[in-house]
């Protein structure tokens, strides 16, 4: 049976500081607003999903170049 292993440097599972300036290259204002959170999401997920719902702009209001 053939054994591979796999690396993977991106974001996985739990939430660390050092993730969070990778994050803000994708997702301005997540850091900032990650910060401010009284209760922290456990998962990356989870942040995201509180970003897309508050921070994201809103891609219907963007004009077309």
């Amino acid at each position: 049976m053939e054994r591979r292993l796999y690396v993977y440097s991106g974001m996985v599972g739990r939430i660390t500081e050092k993730h969070l300036s990778e994050a803000e290259k994708t997702f301005p204002g997540i850091a900032a607003m990650y910060q401010s959170l009284a209760r922290k999401p456990a998962t990356f997920l989870q942040l995201v999903w509180i970003y897309e719902t508050t921070l994201a702009p809103d891609p219907s209001a963007l004009a077309l170049a």
